[in-house]
This record gives C-alpha cells, sequence and structure tokens, in this order.
C-alpha cells in the first residue's frame, strides 16, 4: 500500500497536478504595510492560490506555530501565526526588503487591538471554514521566496528531531537521513509511551519507520491526491481507493491519475459511468473494471478518532477482472428483480440488515460484519447462510409486526432474496443439492431463484408461505384485519409449527369458502414436498422461517402458476 501511494505522489509530483482537495471558505487576513497594522479584511478561499497561502492540511493541530490556519479561538490562532513568523525570523531576512522580527514587534504590540477586531470580523461569519493568516505590504507570505523556503526548513527542523542516518524503509535506498515523523496515516504517535522503540525516546523514533525526505514528500502528494480523488463514501463509512500497478505498465496508472485530476475527463468519466454497487455518486469502479490485469486496486477503510486514524478494513490486491465480476453479477440480480427494483441491486441492501442490530441504537453497530461481508466480495471468500439468515430475520421479523403499520415487510424480504442470489451467483456461498426429486408445477420459480430452494422440506416451506400469504389477504379483504397472522409465532416456527400450519391454512380459507381449485393444487404440492423430506429436517428456526418468509413475499407469481396467470 504505502509503496503505491509514494508511486502517485512521485507522478502527481513530477506532473505539477494540484493533488490538495477543494476548499470552500474564507480567509480572514491581518494586514502589515511599511511595519504598520492596517486593519482586518475577509476574502474568499482561492483553490487556485494555495501555493501562496503555505498551507498544510492537518498542520496545525495542538499548538503548533503555521503560517496559514483554521480559526478556532482569535487568540490561539493569533498566536500561531505570531510564532511561526518568529521561528522565521531565526533563519535570517533572506532577499527579503524588511525586517521579519520588527514585523512579529508590530504584532505583538498590536496584539489586542488585532484579536478584537477578528473578533468582531468573524461574528457574522456562517460558513464553517474560516481560515487566519498576515499579509505583508499586500502579499500572501508565499509570494515570497524566502516564506516558502523558511516553510519547507522548518518542516525539516522538525524531523530532524527523530532523524538518522540508514536505510529508507520505502525506498530501500541506504546511508539517507530518515525520519519517524512522518504522519501520511496516523496510525502511531511519537509522542506517547509504547509507540517508540529505545526506552520511549522521540530521537528514536526513526527506527519505528524510518523514511526519507524524498519518499516523505511524495507520500504526502499522494495521500492527498487519494483524499482529492479517490476518497469515496460507503453507507456510513468512507474508503481509499488505491491502485496498484503488477508489472510496468506505468500509462494505466497515469491514464487514471489524469483522468481524475482533470476537471474535463472528471465529467466525461461521470457521463459515462451508469452503473453503481455503493451509494457515492462519483464511483468510478465500473470504469476500472474495464482495465486489462496490470494494475489491482487496494479498499482502505479508515475511521478517524480524533487526532488518530484506526484501519477497519484494507482490502488488497482486487484486479479489474473481479470487478467486472461482481459488476456482471449485479446485472443478473437486475435482470431478476427488473419488475421490483427501481435502482438495481447494491450494497445498500446487504447494509439492510447489517447496520444497527436494533433500531433503538443511536449508532451503526454492524459495521465490523458489513464490512466482513464487502471483504469477502471483493476477494472472494465464501460466506455462510447461517451466519446471514440470523441478520436477515431480525429485520424481517420487526417488518412482520408493522403489517398493518406501512411495513416495508415486502421490501425487506426482497432485499435479502436479492443479497442471497448475488452471493450465490457470485460463487461465495454454497447450498447443498437434492438429487432426486420429482418435478414440480414451480420448477419455474424454483430454478429463477436460485440452489436454495433445491431440497424438499425449502421448497414445501416457500409454497406454504405463499398460500399463507394467500390467506391473509383473503382475510384483509373480508374483515380489515389478519387475525391469522399470530399463528405464524411472528416468524419464529420451528419444523413442527410448520408441519401443523398447513392443515390450518386450509381449513381457514374453507372457512372463508376460498380453497378453490388453484389453492389445492398448491396445498397438494405442500403435502408431497414434506413427505418427500421425511422427518428432522436439521434446518434452524431462523432458516425455515426465512423460506417462509420468502415465499409469502412471492405469492403472486405462486398465484400466475396455480391460476394459470388468471385474476385472482
Amino acid at each position: 500500500m504505502i509503496p503505491s501511494i509514494k508511486e502517485i505522489g512521485s507522478f502527481v509530483n513530477k506532473k505539477g497536478i494540484q493533488s490538495q482537495r477543494s476548499i470552500e471558505g474564507k480567509i480572514t487576513v491581518i494586514n502589515i504595510n511599511n511595519y504598520n497594522y492596517s486593519g482586518i479584511h475577509i476574502e474568499d478561499f482561492d483553490n487556485s492560490k494555495i501555493k501562496f497561502y503555505l498551507y498544510k492540511e492537518g498542520a496545525s493541530k495542538g499548538n503548533n506555530p503555521t503560517p496559514f490556519c483554521p480559526l478556532t479561538e482569535p487568540k490561539k490562532t493569533f498566536n500561531k501565526n505570531v510564532n511561526w513568523l518568529k521561528e522565521c525570523g531565526k533563519l535570517g531576512n533572506k532577499k527579503l526588503d524588511f525586517d521579519i522580527l520588527n514585523i512579529v514587534e508590530v504584532l505583538n504590540k498590536q496584539k489586542e487591538t488585532i484579536i478584537e477586531d477578528i473578533s468582531q470580523k468573524i461574528k457574522d461569519i456562517k460558513i464553517k471554514s474560516n481560515f487566519l493568516t498576515v499579509k505583508i505590504n499586500d502579499k500572501f507570505l508565499g509570494e515570497y521566496e524566502f516564506f516558502k523556503y523558511a516553510f519547507q526548513e522548518l518542516e525539516r527542523e522538525k524531523l530532524r528531531k527523530s532523524a538518522n542516518k540508514g536505510v529508507c524503509s520505502v525506498c530501500n535506498e541506504t546511508d539517507k537521513e530518515v525520519s519517524g515523523k512522518v504522519n501520511v496515516f496516523r496510525f502511531y504517535t511519537t509522542d506517547k509511551p509504547g509507540f517508540i522503540t529505545g526506552g520511549f525516546k522521540e530521537e528514536y523514533a526513526w527506527k519505528n519507520y524510518p523514511v526519507c525526505e524524498d519518499c516523505k514528500s511524495n507520500l504526502e502528494e499522494g495521500r492527498k491526491f487519494l483524499e482529492s480523488n479517490l476518497n469515496f463514501k460507503f453507507y456510513g463509512l468512507s474508503y481509499l481507493l488505491i491502485p496498484q500497478l503488477l508489472i510496468g505498465r506505468e500509462d494505466v496508472l497515469n491514464e487514471i491519475i489524469e483522468i481524475l485530476s482533470d476537471t474535463n475527463k472528471k465529467i466525461y468519466l461521470k457521463e459515462r459511468i451508469k452503473k453503481k454497487i455503493t451509494n457515492d455518486e462519483n464511483e468510478i469502479l465500473e470504469f476500472l473494471s474495464e482495465e486489462n490485469d496490470v494494475v489491482t486496486f487496494n479498499f482502505l477503510f479508515l475511521q478517524t478518532q480524533q487526532s488518530a486514524e484506526r484501519i477497519l478494513l484494507f482490502i488488497e490486491d482486487v484486479l479489474p477482472s473481479r470487478l467486472r465480476k461482481i459488476f456482471e453479477t449485479k446485472d443478473y440480480v437486475d435482470r431478476l428483480f427488473q419488475n421490483d427494483v427501481e435502482k438495481g441491486f447494491n450494497f445498500g441492501n446487504i447494509r439492510t440488515f447489517f447496520s444497527k442490530s436494533s433500531e433503538e441504537k443511536r449508532e451503526n453497530d454492524l459495521n465490523k460484519y458489513f464490512l466482513e461481508i464487502v471483504d469477502s466480495v471483493f476477494k472472494g471468500k465464501t460466506i455462510e447462510f447461517s451466519f446471514l439468515v440470523k441478520f436477515f430475520m431480525v429485520k424481517i421479523r420487526n417488518e412482520l409486526i408493522k403489517e398493518t403499520q406501512e411495513s416495508k415487510f415486502n421490501f425487506i424480504v426482497k432485499d435479502a432474496m436479492m443479497s442471497l442470489i448475488f452471493f450465490e451467483k457470485l460463487g461465495i456461498m454454497n447450498f447443498k443439492e437434492e438429487v432426486s426429486m420429482s418435478q414440480s408445477i414451480f420448477e419455474e420459480i424454483f430454478t429463477k431463484y436460485g440452489k436454495s430452494l433445491s431440497v424438499p422440506a425449502k421448497r414445501g416451506i416457500f409454497l406454504l408461505g405463499a398460500l399463507t400469504q394467500l390467506l391473509l389477504e383473503k382475510q384483509w379483504s373480508e374483515r380489515k384485519s389478519k387475525p391469522f397472522i399470530k399463528k405464524l409465532k411472528g416468524l419464529k416456527m420451528d419444523e413442527r409449527d410448520i408441519k401443523s400450519l398447513l392443515p390450518e391454512v386450509q381449513n381457514k380459507l374453507e372457512e372463508y369458502d376460498a380453497f378453490d381449485l388453484g389453492k389445492q393444487k398448491l396445498a397438494k404440492e405442500i403435502a408431497r414436498y414434506f413427505l418427500e423430506a421425511g422427518e428432522n429436517w436439521r434446518m434452524s428456526v431462523d432458516e425455515i422461517n426465512f423460506y417462509f418468509a420468502c415465499g409469502m413475499n412471492l405469492k403472486n407469481e405462486i398465484a400466475e402458476i396455480i391460476y394459470k396467470k388468471e385474476e385472482i
């Protein structure tokens, strides 16, 4: 991963591509002209001038001196600006027609006035991003060559505190000055016990992860480019998409980077991408799936906690051919459910069951399981149905209870069925097949919805779900209520309950004078499958009730067959 980010940063540096993410905000400017304080003014943040601002994202955290930083408390932010200029003064006055320390003196003398002026100026600003900096003689600090030099030199000084001669862990070159203070990813810190070798002393931090200055620069630019162009939303989470070359085909990486950094090409890219498997409108996985297998993609899911970052999931080496397989499988599921799902199948259908363990939860507490499934999809790892069905049934049962109150029962069951077929077609979920089974008038449906319905017990349960739904709808049309739903025990029925349910459904339909030839045909098929299944089905309660719910959901397709497509 790190060499790939360095390679991206190296390309970005060579081509002079702007890797900093676009920022919208305001800049509060302290004006110093001819050693006099001449007031505060506010201007819009201009991304084309970012090199003049000497802005480095994250550099102002804590009490670090900096020439340009987010304006939080006027006094604290003012001190960061002044302290940085003071540090510059120690470097001398190379090619400047003014004395920096005199500027610092002016700022300190007018400190109270300046802070008060800043407070007054910003009180009506509603925009979140507001930055503070100093202009000297109507120029931003980065418009002076000396301050650009000072910006880099002060950064180097910080690194030297934990630097030494050694081997760079990124480029593997020897006898280079390397440092451990490389915060491309904030996975560890050098100022707390437990992260530094050599007796917790900061001067030995370089031993943990030695990186030379060139690699550090490329890594920083690579991270900025990823954040700006390859940072995507993922159902309450986010990931960085990191391309990595397998063989020497730099043109592939160049093409991806150039498209993502060129506005006109970005517009073209957005117009040509039609299919998405996530909720990010900027997702580009379909475009990347068209590449040859000379490049792989890494998915880095990060969580930021205060000033640190934690890896939630790192998916390595996903080939374009794997992405193609995923999109082909998505297309198959979309065709299967084309009349039911408007936007087609995506990871959102899976997220339905893996966000919160209960509706009362404030935070998504099932991210771990969701990410495990995402990993399986991209890497081709097997998923156990017994694991999935537990989560399917939690959601399905909750919706059944709301059956008379705008329930999403049918949509939730459909989400589960689509997910199941997606996993099966993708080859990451297997079902045992029964070899000898007599043909059925419902064979087309069983084939359509995959191998999950390939044993007699499952087929019988599925069809019983459809028959029960026909009864519930008859009750609703007659009484505007569904009293029989109590017999379903909140979808926690076991094998014995299911077997005893069939005669109860038949009797109730007869009471409504609704046990017509079509339903008799259906009941006969159910009884036959139960007989073929015999005793001890070896199915969990969740599994039994899942197939029952699927049958309820597909009642219309069953009805079309038993009534030969006549109206019911």
